[in-house]
This record gives C-alpha cells, sequence and structure tokens, in this order.
C-alpha cells in the first residue's frame, strides 16, 4: 500500500507540474525570426573593408611590478594552502570524535540486546519449566 501511494503522490506530483508548465504565462520558446526576404535579381556589390586602422602600442608594465604583483600571488598561494590544511586536520579531528562515537554506540547496542536475549531466554526457560527456578504454579 505504500508503494502505490508513493507511485500515485509522484504521478500526481507529475501531471501538476506539467500542467503548470502548459499554462504559464511566460514564453517557452524563442520568438521566431521573420523570413528572409526574396532574393532579388540584382547582385549586390561586395562589402568593403574597412581601412587598417594603426593600433597604438601595447602599454607594458614595468618589472618591478609585474615581480610585486608575482611575490602577491606566491603569498596568496601560501595563505590558502595553510587554511586548506587547517581545514583538513579539523575535518580529521571532527570525523576521527564521531566515527569513535557511533563505535562506542555500536558496543553499548550490542551488549543491551545480548543482556535483553539473556534474560528473554531465562524467562522462556522458567515458563516451560526447563530453569533454574521452580516452575509457578497456579
Amino acid at each position: 500500500m505504500n508503494m502505490t501511494r508513493k507511485t500515485l503522490t509522484l504521478a500526481a506530483m507529475v501531471a501538476a507540474l506539467g500542467l503548470l508548465g502548459a499554462c504559464s504565462k511566460g514564453e517557452d520558446e524563442a520568438p521566431v525570426a521573420p523570413a528572409a526576404p526574396a532574393p532579388s535579381t540584382t547582385p549586390t556589390p561586395a562589402p568593403v573593408p574597412p581601412p587598417p586602422q594603426e593600433q597604438p602600442p601595447a602599454t607594458t608594465q614595468p618589472q618591478s611590478d609585474q615581480q610585486s604583483m608575482s611575490e602577491k600571488f606566491d603569498e596568496t598561494a601560501a595563505a590558502a594552502k595553510e587554511k586548506a590544511a587547517a581545514a583538513g586536520e579539523a575535518i580529521s579531528d571532527g570525523a576521527a570524535k564521531l566515527a569513535d562515537g557511533a563505535s562506542d554506540a555500536a558496543h553499548r547496542t550490542r551488549d543491551s540486546i545480548a543482556e535483553g536475549a539473556a534474560k528473554a531466554d531465562a524467562a522462556i526457560q522458567d515458563s516451560v519449566g526447563n530453569g533454574s527456578s521452580a516452575p509457578k504454579s497456579e
């Protein structure tokens, strides 16, 4: 029944989203470009290329500016590496603590189950008369 409910819910959601998509006010497709004009029988002249313009010489930074930029990049990269290493260590410590906690919880659960099973076995043995205590008489 649970699978049927999930399937029907999913189908209803898909249908509702499809309906909303079909009825939306926004355009889903780009407007169609108007048809190209009918070709004329007279040939059109070829476009004339513009005359080449002189380009101003490229400005270059002085050598000292380039070196200082390089040093800044190196410093930034080193700082980023240090931060990444610190974050990695913090994540590793947190994961180790989590793993230890999960291990302790699993051990406690296993012990509780074993204790409960022993108690249940003792109760069953007592009720059928095979236990160490005398059967109850009514």
